[in-house]
C-alpha cells in the first residue's frame, strides 16, 4: 500500500513542463480555493500539493508532461471522450498514473484535486493509495469524483479513515447528501 501525510504544500517546478508557475496552495485560506484553481496531489512523491489556475496545467503535472493538451477548465474537460481513455492508458504504461480526479461541485465540476500516484490498482481487494487527511482548503470540500487505471474509491468522513464512508465506487457524479463537502480522508484499490 502507497500511503502519506499531507502534511504541507509545496509548489513544485514546472518549468521543464513549460507551465505557468503554480499557486501556492498554503497561501489560500481554508475553504478559498475557487473555481478556477485544479490542485495535484503526489502520492509517489510523499503526498506534496501543487495548484495551478488552468486544468491544462493541472494534468500536464500530474501526468509528468504527458498529456499536456488537456482542456482548459473542468466542465471541457469532461466533454473530452477521449481524455479519460488517454489518462487511463497512460496510468498503465507509466508511474505517473492519475487514480483520481475530486471535484468541489456535483457532476465534475468546480475547482478540482488530481490524485496522482506511481501507478494504477489491480484486481486484488487491497489498498492501493491512501490519502489519510487533507489540508484545510480541501478538507470538506468532494462533491463528485471520478476515477481511472482500475481504481475505486472510498471516502472517509474523517481523518485516517474513520466514520461514515461511501463504500468502494468509481464515477460518481453526486456523493449523496451524507457525504456531501464531508470527506476528509480517501483510500484507493
Amino acid at each position: 500500500m502507497r500511503s502519506f501525510f499531507l502534511l504541507t504544500a509545496t509548489v513544485s517546478a514546472t518549468a521543464a513542463l513549460g507551465l505557468a508557475a503554480p499557486l501556492p496552495a498554503s497561501a489560500a485560506p481554508a475553504n478559498a480555493v475557487t473555481s478556477a484553481e485544479h490542485c495535484v496531489l503526489h502520492t509517489a512523491a510523499g503526498g506534496t500539493m501543487s495548484c495551478y489556475r488552468t486544468f491544462t496545467e493541472a494534468i500536464a503535472d500530474a501526468t509528468g508532461g504527458r498529456v499536456a493538451n488537456a482542456p482548459r477548465d473542468v466542465a471541457a474537460a469532461m466533454a473530452d471522450t477521449g481524455l479519460d481513455r488517454r489518462l487511463n492508458a497512460l496510468g498503465q504504461a507509466h508511474r505517473d498514473a492519475v487514480v483520481g480526479i475530486e471535484y468541489e461541485d456535483m457532476d465534475y465540476g468546480g475547482a478540482s484535486t488530481i490524485v496522482e500516484a506511481d501507478g494504477g490498482c489491480d484486481d486484488d481487494d487491497g489498498i492501493e493509495v491512501s490519502a489519510p487527511y487533507f489540508e484545510e482548503f480541501w478538507n470538506d470540500r468532494i462533491t463528485s469524483f471520478k476515477t481511472y487505471v482500475q481504481c475505486q474509491a472510498n471516502h472517509y468522513q474523517h481523518i485516517d479513515y474513520e466514520g461514515t464512508r461511501t463504500g468502494w465506487l468509481e464515477d460518481t457524479a453526486n456523493i449523496g447528501p451524507v457525504m456531501n463537502d464531508r470527506t476528509s480522508s480517501i483510500q484507493w484499490r
